[in-house]
């Protein structure tokens, strides 16, 4: 109902005015530039009609009591006070404008509202309150709209007038600087003050307080090296103040002004960048301190509202559709169901193992002594004392997480808003914003992951206050891939301690290794029985370490051994000719052959855990999968839009039938395409294996109302249902290794991919800078300047080569070669002796030899015939 009295003051206001020449305020009379037609108001009717609409829509807002006490901003009126600060070259009048406004949040939040919000100050006020002209005195006042809600994503402000007067005040920012930094100083202690009140409730249920988070985020000056220690840190220290509920409409209305996200995200990463050099140069005046980057002062606050704006980007990305989340889900559950059955069977059987065991162990110790028996005794007492039950740890370093509990793992990298904002980041195919956008590279080049890992284990739950490893979106791939291999050596570590523990006490020596002994005539049947026998059997192996042996061979497994295990096999079990995959000629990557025999359930499952074993043992492998292939490792089905890197000639094909013009070409989609529902898809031996995406397929026909449909059968035929039958083990032994792990939680699949096969772009200057010499070679010594020389002008080929020579792999691993830190070493003089290399070590013996072209013909023997020879 509008307010009678409102109308007839404005009534007032437009007709008389105020009666002082200086009024700011355009919507009064008595201001030299009023804002409507004095002509036009000579009808009273015109006045009662505009005094209506001013009611309605503003309220009290432009009524001169309030105009005119400074009490917020109206952008007419900041005009008239700009101008007349220039006229008398005195901006003492915009500055106390800015002050007022922006050192009260009841002033601020009350700027800048939509039409159809009026502000009212009387809908709840405290009683000890009252509404005075001094703006800085803190008020009790919150104003309430049913119309405006937390669990709803209304907000009152207006932001395109928000984002003008901010421009226009910017314009002036040597006038009107430092009195910003005294408002928004004042501004934030009283909230701060609110929210750590009693009054916390009603202040987030203020229909317009979230409007201030919106306004001081258009400000430049949370970018400003002079702003950021005490103003941008009391800003986001707000935000861990608010609740979950609070937070999450932040982040659904931040998601629908999308636009302004990359402004946001720029202020909190330079926040983030000016705190680190902070905390360098702090570590640097101390050496002696141990000081994490995530101890500093102020990180947890800025990470959060970080976190706060990758969710947002997330919601404004692009995600699956429900149908396909919920076959997502529903494939997963089914999955995790299988393998705890697998699992339960196996635990079975132990338990049958384990008393057979324990009754032949009592038939021999039956004549051993009493003292023997006491002692035997107390050393497993004091075991049991030492060991605590999750993780094999003695009691002063107890791990915060059981990384054998998946449940716990996916716990550990959610949190409240995420939960409330019933998001997870794997199912958003891409954000508004480019994911690397969140990855604040200098910051992550001075985390020290494995300290950070120490650090984040030993705390519990209820003392953690801020890991970076709880911040994944935040983290560089190139840290993420070191924190996992630390979880992976905390994994093998516990299994070798398992193992040590029960060889002591059982008098049954069990390997700490997982070793697999392989001939390289049969290298394919003799790793598919060792893995089915003590992975797939016996799950908990396939945590220890990797050890390879070459039956017949000489030679200690220090990782070079394993890598030529790895890179054999894959050659002959991605071979084509073997009929379990298929190469893609346009794109050179693998995919499922369709037509596979229905036998090779066994072959398809060691693959799988081939796969996990290499991410699990650092191993990267020369193969090419299309992205979709890691998105399916991650959970995920096969849509249209994967087509496009996977099966690009189908992709095309597919999109030109969904961009077809019936009425342009003056043809019919059914006439121009001729398809129906029945289609063929080429396998592994060229053969065309046909299928029908519906019943009778082959009697329905694609038309311009059903061509959609097509596209989303035939795509998840290409991609799912084809190649289920051999997807579906592959999976099944991929999590046989990886499911306890963070992998899923930590990586995206196209990090996954990188993970996997390393990259294929290489620099070799950056393998030559980053170079180390050994045994009397220098980067100045002749051998050396010939050895850059003929490795520079080395085909790629032949480069690749090499690389997998020295390092059992032809691509440069995350980060690039510099990384692989290359060390050659001096292998004594001139000879005719060829050049060897330790591959686990990365280390390339290289002898002295007398010339470049000796050099280049014996290095060309050399990594044209490696296989077997020189890989140690």
């Amino acid at each position: 109902m509008i307010d009678a009295k409102l109308i007839q003051r404005y009534f007032q206001q437009l007709t008389r005015g105020c009666g002082n020449n200086q009024c700011l305020n355009v919507y009064c009379s008595s201001n030299a530039s009023f804002k409507y037609d004095r002509k036009l108001f000579e009808d009273p009717n015109n006045v009662a009609a505009e005094a209506i609409t001013l009611t309605h829509e503003y309220g009290s807002a432009y009524l001169d009591e309030y105009m005119n006490a400074n009490l917020f901003i109206i952008e007419d009126n900041l005009i008239q006070i700009i101008n007349k600060s220039k006229e008398q070259n005195n901006w003492r009048l915009l500055q106390n404008l800015i002050y007022s406004v922006f050192s009260n949040r009841q002033n601020l939040s009350s700027s800048f509202l939509r039409k159809g919000f009026p502000l009212n100050l009387s809908l709840n006020t405290d009683s000890s309150s009252s509404l005075t002209t001094n703006a800085a005195t803190p008020k009790s006042n919150f104003v309430h709209d049913p119309r405006i809600t937390i669990e709803n994503d209304e907000i009152t402000l207006d932001f395109d007038i928000m984002k003008r007067v901010i421009k226009i005040l910017m314009s002036y920012e040597d006038e009107i600087s430092s009195t910003f930094n005294n408002a928004l100083g004042v501004l934030f202690k009283q909230i701060y003050n609110e929210l750590t009140s009693s009054k916390k409730q009603e202040l987030e249920n203020d229909a317009n307080f979230l409007n201030i988070f919106f306004i001081i985020f258009q400000l430049p000056y949370l970018s400003d090296p002079v702003f950021i220690f005490e103003i941008a840190y009391s800003f986001y220290t707000l935000f861990t103040k608010l609740s979950t509920d609070i937070q999450a409409k932040f982040v659904r209305i931040l998601a629908k002004h999308k636009n302004d996200l990359s402004a946001y995200v720029a202020h909190v990463q330079q926040y983030i960048t000016i705190y680190t050099v902070k905390w360098c140069d702090r570590t640097q005046m101390n050496s002696t301190t141990e000081a994490l980057l995530s101890s500093e002062h102020g990180m947890y606050e800025g990470l959060n509202v970080l976190r706060m704006l990758f969710y947002a980007n997330l919601l404004g990305g692009e995600r699956d559709t429900v149908e396909i989340i919920e076959i997502e889900r529903d494939n997963e559950q089914k999955m995790e169901v299988e393998l705890v059955n697998r699992r339960q069977r196996q635990n079975d059987d132990d338990d049958g193992n384990n008393e057979e065991q324990e009754q032949s162990e009592q038939q021999q110790q039956l004549p051993q002594t009493e003292q023997q028996d006491e002692n035997r005794s107390a050393a497993a007492a004091a075991t049991t004392a030492t060991i605590s039950p999750t993780g094999n740890r003695s009691s002063s370093f107890t791990m915060r997480t059981s990384t054998t509990e998946q449940d716990e793992i996916e716990s550990m990298y959610e949190n409240p808003l995420q939960i409330k904002l019933n998001i997870e980041p794997n199912e958003y195919r891409h954000g508004f914003l480019h994911f690397d956008d969140f990855i604040n590279e200098f910051a992550n080049e001075k985390i020290e992951i494995n300290k950070e890992y120490l650090d984040f284990v030993r705390q519990r739950p209820e003392t953690l206050h801020f890991s970076f490893i709880l911040y994944p979106f935040f983290l560089s791939t190139i840290n993420k891939i070191a924190l996992l291999n630390i979880e992976n050596k905390v994994q093998m570590y516990r299994q070798r301690h398992t193992t040590f523990v029960h060889s002591i006490f059982s008098g049954i020596r069990l390997d700490p290794f997982f070793k697999i002994c392989v001939r390289r005539n049969h290298i394919i049947e003799d790793a598919l029985i060792t893995l089915e026998y003590h992975g797939i059997e016996q799950p908990a192996e396939l945590k220890k370490q990797l050890f390879v042996e070459f039956e017949g061979e000489q030679g200690h497994d220090e990782g070079g051994l394993s890598k030529e295990f790895f890179q054999l096999i894959t050659e002959q079990i991605f071979n084509p000719e073997y009929g379990m995959f298929m190469a893609d000629d346009e794109t050179r990557s693998l995919w499922f052959n369709p037509s596979a025999p229905e036998d090779l359930d066994r072959e398809y499952i060691l693959i799988g855990m081939l796969l996990g074993l290499a991410i699990y043992n650092s191993v990267i492998l020369d193969i090419k999968f299309p992205p979709i292939l890691y998105r399916k490792l991650m959970g995920k089905i096969g849509t249209f839009e994967d087509l496009e890197t996977s099966h690009p000639t189908i992709y095309k094909s597919l999109k030109n039938l969904l961009s077809f013009n019936e009425l342009q070409e003056d043809i019919t989609v059914e006439d121009a395409f001729g398809l129906t529902f029945q289609i063929g898809i080429t396998d592994a031996m060229g053969s065309r294996v046909t299928f029908d995406l519906k019943e009778n397929g082959e009697t329905i026909p694609v038309t311009n109302s059903n061509r959609e449909e097509f596209v989303r059968l035939y795509s998840d035929l290409v991609l799912n249902k084809s190649v289920e039958r051999q997807f579906h083990p592959f999976f099944h032994g991929f999590l046989l290794v990886t499911r306890d792990s963070s992998l899923r939680k930590l990586f995206r699949p196209d990090e996954i991919d990188l993970l996997v096969a390393g990259s294929h772009v290489l620099d070799f200057n950056q393998l030559a800078s980053a170079a180390e010499y050994d045994g009397g070679y220098t980067k100045d010594s002749p051998t050396i300047q010939n050895f850059w020389n003929v490795l520079m002008s080395f085909t790629d080929e032949q480069q690749r080569k090499f690389l997998r020579f020295t390092t059992g792999s032809d691509r440069a691993p995350i980060g690039g070669l510099a990384r692989l830190k290359l060390i050659i070493s001096r292998n004594g003089p001139d000879t005719d002796r060829l050049p060897t290399a330790h591959t686990c070590f990365n280390a390339f013996l290289l002898p002295d030899y007398s010339s470049m072209n000796k050099l280049r013909e014996k290095l060309l023997i050399a990594i044209n015939n490696a296989e077997g020879f020189g890989l140690l």
